[in-house]
């Protein structure tokens, strides 16, 4: 398993749980990250204060979509059981 974890510092890191080795970072956010959550094909969505909600790739690190809808910090997501991607600010 792997750990992910939202920071300060406008990252979201992926974890070894195991060993607390940093797997890989991922940047793009450009305020903090206030929350994170696995979806259920191994993807990883944050919500940061920026605005936004970033979906990425968290073996490449690459950032696969960012949504930008919002109005204020987003401070909550989650994923439902068939892929659906729910945020709260």
């Amino acid at each position: 398993g792997e750990l992910a974890s939202g920071s300060d510092d406008k990252t979201v890191k992926v974890w070894d749980p195991d060993t607390g080795a940093e797997k890989s970072s991922l940047t793009g956010h450009t305020r903090e990250v206030s929350s994170v959550a696995w979806g259920p094909n191994g993807e990883l969505a944050s919500g940061s204060v920026d605005k936004t909600v970033k979906v990425w790739d968290p073996v490449t690190g690459v950032e696969k979509s960012s949504l930008t809808g919002h109005t204020a910090r987003v401070v909550s997501v989650a994923w439902g059981p068939n892929g659906e991607l729910a945020s709260g600010s």
